[in-house]
């Protein structure tokens, strides 16, 4: 790619791609709400992009109003998420986009970029049961105050994710340093290294990271980030079913994703599934190779 073409890139990781995507995170930690700071800013600065935030984008109380017609349906909302996550880091997908669509080089951001789509398809369409199951902050808040707390509590709870983040390059992760790197060559699309993809992680990480969190459970962003979601002193039954719907997909998708390490790392991937969980930490083993 020439210096036109990366800095478009770059401009579309950083405007649709990965820093977007948060806002599903910050949405869910608000109790299924975009946070008003975020709605006011836009209001001000980028009116333009008003009608993004004004959701949901349709109400199906003219065809149903039951509640368990809307769980039927924000369910279905996740399940293209988790598809779309799922079907797009797949390795055969990743040959089919720098084929005929996409330098590998953005093969990353594009993915980000899918993962932000697929996550406003969330916020958007998201049916609200509006029935809340516990409370516990004080009356006298109101609803910027309520929304401060939780977002401050759900990035305390989130920091070890980020060491799981910065373990593997923040920059990487997020698909910038992909952009930069020359890696016309390479045959890991995650990746600016020459490294093959049988001796390379998708990340990039070139060996198997068994120690710190990872001995805990083999995937702690998932742990951290649904431990974030479901310790708080605000929950309503959609924030509830969300997080459930999360966990159902982790069931599905963790061992789709885990089929890639196998075949990376070979017998000690699988040796590692064997003493370690792969979200939930229920007993804390062994995990050190041999």
């Amino acid at each position: 790619m020439n210096s036109i073409t990366r800095i478009i890139w770059l401009s579309l990781n950083l405007f649709f791609g990965a820093p977007l995507a948060c806002l599903l995170f910050a949405w869910a930690a608000c109790d299924m709400q975009v946070p008003l700071d975020i709605k006011d800013f836009t209001s001000t600065y980028l009116p333009i992009f008003n009608p993004i935030f004004d959701v949901p984008y349709v109400h199906i109380n003219q065809v149903s109003d039951s509640i368990i017609a809307k769980l039927i349906f924000n369910a279905f909302l996740v399940a293209i998420f988790g598809f779309m996550h799922t079907l797009f880091a797949q390795e055969f997908v990743h040959n089919i986009l720098s084929r005929f669509l996409f330098p590998k080089q953005a093969l990353r951001t594009v993915y980000c970029m899918i993962t932000s789509m697929t996550a406003f398809i969330i916020i958007g369409f998201w049916q609200h049961t509006h029935i809340q199951l516990w409370n516990f902050l004080p009356k006298t808040m109101n609803i910027y105050q309520q929304q401060h707390i939780l977002l401050i509590l759900y990035s305390i709870i989130f920091i070890p994710a980020w060491y799981v983040i910065i373990k593997f390059n923040p920059f990487e992760f997020c698909g910038v340093k992909q952009i930069f790197g020359q890696s016309e060559n390479s045959k890991c699309p995650f990746s600016s290294s020459s490294v093959s993809i049988s001796e390379d992680r998708t990340t990039g990480t070139p060996a198997l990271i068994t120690s710190g969190l990872f001995r805990l459970c083999r995937h702690p962003l998932y742990l951290f980030t649904i431990l974030a979601w479901a310790i708080t002193p605000v929950m309503s039954l959609d924030r509830l079913v969300f997080i459930i719907y999360i966990c159902l997909y982790a069931l599905i998708g963790i061992p789709v994703e885990e089929r890639k390490l196998v075949q990376i790392f070979g017998q000690a991937y699988v040796n590692y599934q064997k003493h370690v969980p792969a979200i939930f930490p229920v007993s804390i083993t062994k995990t050190k190779q041999n």
